[in-house]
């Protein structure tokens, strides 16, 4: 007996909501926490965050179900044109780098590379590339090939990063992925491309039972591994859905499809670069931490953006078959209620403007002299071999925050380095403290401010640190507290070292 598409998709929702629970489980056991104590973090429980392991677990398993029971699927898993098969085998690849990423934090640079390679293999062995790219009633672009290749392993690349970006509160890069997917599967069926069907399909149905887990209030999130992966999946399978004959491609739909997550990125790019910040560090501006500081609480915030998303779906679906004045009128209709709202936002605005060119260069040059500082602090860690050498740390990091005094308490049990999470009172082996040297000008004492952190690694305390600040702030910024954390799990790399070596 050969399973339906709907029987499968039924068996992926449960499946999913049997194996989440176990992954979280482990999660917990393993310490893959995401630790409300972080800048950014909205919940209030510390929540395992490896849920998109029981995702594509449920994915894999329903797929394999099909390969080997239904023959079409079959032939694009293992044919001669393995769409399926290098669709899934990449699948694999992105959950990987996803998952060292919520191991150990891996940097920019080796996520990029190690997510080009691989859209760069799909690309080529599912045949994802194009000769042409068409928008409805505007003409078409033609490209030569190693271009084209080009595209679409930077859309793939793009679409795994948007999602991840957007992934900020509960359900909400779940429910957003899922909203563009029904998208997909209605084209995909309406133009019968059997593979995005199925996929797309079966895949709708492990996001709606992680959603029962995820939704809030979110008993486990996506991690890294789960929206690199969910980002990876909608990026090739909107190329697919948006293949027309003649190697030509549908350049509309896939954009309107995603058009939230999309473009949080695209603004969260822009936002950050005339900033003088890495397009990587993250920050406080994103779609729904503006909603929230409208007043939204985090499940209006949720549901705004989810029928957001869903309206997309319904403009990608319209755009993608649609003809004539009446798809014109919607694009408008659609393009004018988009702006409002982005306007409503605090978009298209840009206040730092108002304060003038001087303002925003002499604000560019602070950012950078920031994360230089910080940089160079945490090279400096990672050639550091003991503790005595971290005052010096604190020197490099001063140079970019103005902090004046900072005093780090080392956590010891039984004389080694660190003590398990559960531990209430652990003790303080030693003190490491650091003060500016040369300060500048007189403060009162009673004005000073101290912010404390905790160093934490995975599964250990290592010590909490104290910064005492005396120009007069009240609070840290949410980009200082970000390049701080950076600092603090460079630390927490170096006791977890140390620790090993005196074991």
């Amino acid at each position: 007996m050969i399973p339906s598409i709907y029987s499968l998709f039924v068996l992926g929702a449960i499946l999913t909501c049997v194996l989440t629970p176990v992954v979280r489980l482990l999660a917990f056991k393993k310490g893959f926490i995401d630790c409300p104590q972080r800048a950014r973090k909205v919940h209030k429980q510390p929540t395992p965050r490896l849920g998109g392991a029981s995702i594509l677990l449920s994915f894999i398993i329903v797929v394999s179900i099909a390969g080997l029971t239904v023959p079409q699927i079959r032939e694009l898993i293992s044919g001669p044109n393995p769409v399926v098969g290098s669709i899934v085998l990449g699948t694999l690849g992105i959950f990987v780098i996803g998952f060292f990423d919520d191991l150990a934090r891996l940097s920019p640079r080796t996520k990029l590379f190690g997510e080009f390679l691989i859209a760069g293999l799909v690309v080529w062995g599912a045949g994802l590339s194009f000769s042409t790219v068409q928008f409805l009633g505007l003409g078409s672009i033609d490209f030569p090939g190693w271009l084209a290749f080009g595209f679409a392993c930077l859309w793939i690349v793009g679409m795994t990063n948007a999602i991840n970006l957007i992934d900020g509160l509960d359900g909400l890069a779940s429910g957003i992925t899922l909203a563009g997917l029904l998208a997909v599967s209605v084209v995909g069926y309406l133009a019968g491309i059997t593979s995005v069907v199925w996929l797309s399909t079966l895949l709708i149905g492990c996001l709606l039972g992680f959603l029962v887990y995820n939704s809030r209030p979110a008993s486990i999130f996506l991690g890294d591994c789960g929206s690199l992966t969910l980002g990876y999946l909608a990026g090739c399978l909107t190329l697919l859905a948006s293949a027309r004959e003649n190697g030509v491609l549908d350049g509309i739909f896939p954009v309107l499809a995603f058009a939230v997550p999309i473009m949080d990125c695209v603004f969260a790019i822009l936002r950050r670069t005339m900033r003088g910040r890495s397009p990587f560090s993250p920050d406080m501006e994103h779609f729904h931490h503006r909603l929230m500081s409208k007043g939204l609480s985090h499940g209006k915030a949720v549901l705004a953006l989810w029928a957001m998303a869903f309206s997309c779906s319904l403009v990608a679906i319209a755009a993608a078959f649609g003809k004539g004045d009446q798809l014109f009128a919607v694009f408008v209709f659609f393009g004018l209620g988009g702006f409002i709202l982005l306007r409503y936002l605090g978009y298209f605005r840009f206040e730092f403007f108002g304060e003038g060119l001087s303002t925003l260069m002499r604000d560019r040059k602070s950012t950078r002299s920031m994360e230089q500082a910080v940089k160079d602090a945490e090279i400096l860690i990672s050639q550091t071999k003991t503790l005595s050498e971290v005052p010096a740390i604190f020197s490099k990091v001063a140079e970019g925050i103005q902090i004046h005094e900072a005093k780090l308490n080392i956590f010891r049990n039984n004389g080694k380095l660190g003590v398990h999470p559960g531990v209430q009172n652990p003790y303080d082996e030693f003190e490491i403290n650091w003060k500016d040297p040369q300060p500048q000008g007189y403060y009162k004492r009673e004005n000073e401010f101290v912010a404390e952190f905790q160093i934490s690694g995975r599964n250990f305390n290592y010590g909490t640190i104290q910064y005492t600040f005396t120009d007069g702030r009240s609070s840290l910024q949410v980009e200082e507290e970000v390049l701080l954390e950076r600092v603090h799990d460079a630390l927490s790399s170096l006791a977890a070292r140390l620790r090993k070596s005196e074991l």
